[in-house]
């Protein structure tokens, strides 16, 4: 591995990627580090949605968006002007969504047509084909075309500071431990911190910090290294969740299986364009009932939240955080057949992906079979489950629940992503406290929010791949402004 390169990205996740194959296609020498053994970071986790506005997908399907339309409506999310958000970031963010995309489609990736989901007053949620891991293959393979030097199982250690101003990192891997120098800039691309347990209680509400992560490899190392480098941490409280969500199925669905070479995403990408949505509705529950979760209209409905003892601890007023609460963070719930028959049609839905299709029980009893057990006792039912009896049977007797019975799960309180941050400037450079630059250091994706708060579907993948790329460029035409970069003192070589 070389010692010296113009940028060196720190995770290989969305942003990380995104920003490499920008940087390396502009012309810059790019190495890219990641801690883990594969590439992929939280996008690996998600269902793959991305909000953007004036894309090309946008005009087929014969609608007119623009920039101030999308942050308008950014805005009209609870909570999204919380005082703290960063609206030179948002609008970034609004104007350079669509050519974002545009660059993804250039790269291969294919998407729907896109969704609506309020409070945004047109489509703009693209989706895509066949899944999230499309655009881990995509950016891989353009990353390696662009000569991006990618190294796995790479940790850094610290980052290397010379009179304030970040000029590299010291990273340990299966090679041992070096130094490498930026000439451009250090990009710290690791994504939130919500599996850092540490970070969870020091920052977060303790429902929100038992509950169970998402991505357990989320560290918050990104955060770390800024801090440690003077850089500013922002509106660490906030976060998306806890949600509850359904385990993994034992094995993985059809759709997830399916490879994702280019010329197959091609085809399916044209067909899921062009056949009309009912026809698609059987191949996407498949995959909604392996990723969505639960509604919360369930419990108002009648249907009660059990822990894996089977003893109700709650009203399921707030589900989730109640749940977090509890051993394991994991439960039941608990419903009898008219309520799973109410949530069989319109317009009750167990899950769904706004503007993709509803996943009703039967989907669930057909599809996964693992989260659905049914008994005409009480009784019978805690055997099946491995609860305790009587635990089981006070918590029934206290909702009015009536047999046959139906146990869904189980089901985890999950946190899903952390939305504190970085404080970062539109340059996407970090900031100490004061509002001066940490010089050389930069940050994107979810450790780059700098105070936004990012709500709604395919928002966090999109700034994501968005300040990727953005960054990229910049970063390639960036001056050296006079940086040394072969100088290292005897220690910093060692």
């Amino acid at each position: 591995m070389d010692r010296v390169w113009d940028v060196v990205v720190v995770g290989a996740g969305a942003a990380g990627l995104a920003c490499s194959v920008a940087a390396a296609e502009a012309g810059a020498s790019v190495l890219l580090l990641e801690r883990g053994r594969s590439l992929g970071g939280t996008t690996m986790y998600s269902v793959g949605s991305m909000t953007a506005a004036g894309t090309s997908l946008q005009r087929r399907a014969g609608i007119e968006d623009d920039t101030e339309q999308l942050i308008e409506d950014m805005w009209d999310y609870p909570d999204a002007g919380l005082s703290g958000d960063a609206p030179d970031l948002r609008r970034l963010y609004a104007e350079e969504s669509g050519p974002t995309l545009e660059w993804l489609v250039r790269h291969g990736v294919q998407f729907t047509l896109p969704n609506i989901e309020p409070p945004h007053r047109v489509a703009r949620m693209h989706n895509v084909i066949p899944g999230s891991r499309s655009y881990i293959t995509r950016l891989e393979e353009a990353a390696r075309a662009a000569g991006v030097h990618v190294v796995l199982s790479t940790e850094v250690r610290e980052l290397v500071l010379e009179d304030g101003e970040v000029r590299g990192a010291v990273v340990t891997g299966p090679a041992g431990t070096s130094t490498v120098l930026a000439r451009r800039g250090v990009v710290l691309a690791t994504g939130d911190f919500s599996g850092n347990s540490g970070m969870r209680q020091q920052h977060l509400p303790e429902a929100a910090a038992a509950a169970l992560p998402i991505n357990p490899e989320a560290l918050g190392t990104g955060h770390q290294l800024a801090a440690q480098a003077g850089g500013e941490l922002v509106a660490m409280d906030r976060l998306f969740g806890p949600q509850l969500r359904f385990g993994p199925p034992p094995r993985r669905g059809w759709l997830d299986r399916l490879p994702t070479w280019r010329w197959l995403c091609a085809i399916e990408g044209a067909v899921v364009r062009r056949v009309p949505a009912s026809a698609l509705r059987p191949v996407v529950k498949s995959l909604l009932v392996t990723h969505m979760s639960p509604t919360d209209s369930l419990f108002r409905s009648g249907a009660v939240l059990v822990d894996r003892d089977g003893v109700r601890f709650g009203l399921e007023e707030d589900p989730a955080r109640e749940l977090s609460a509890r051993p394991g963070s994991t439960g039941y719930i608990i419903m009898d057949e008219s309520v799973a028959k109410a949530f069989d049609r319109e317009p009750n839905f167990i899950s769904t992906a706004p503007g993709i299709a509803f996943a009703y029980f039967t989907d669930y009893r057909r599809g996964r079979p693992d989260l659905v057990t049914t008994s005409d006792t009480v009784e019978d039912l805690a055997s099946r489950l491995g609860m305790g009896t009587d635990q089981l049977v006070s918590s029934v007797r206290s909702s009015g629940l009536r047999g046959p019975f139906v146990a869904m799960g189980p089901v985890h309180s999950m946190l899903t992503v952390t939305e504190g941050a970085v404080r970062v400037d539109q340059s996407l450079e970090v900031q100490r406290p004061d509002g001066q630059p940490v010089r050389g250091l930069f940050a994107i994706g979810a450790v780059g929010q700098g105070g936004m708060l990012l709500k709604g579907h395919g928002h966090h993948i999109g700034w994501a791949m968005t300040s990727g790329r953005v960054l990229g460029v910049r970063l390639a035409a960036r001056p050296l402004d006079g940086r040394t970069t072969g100088s290292l003192s005897e220690e910093e070589a060692a």
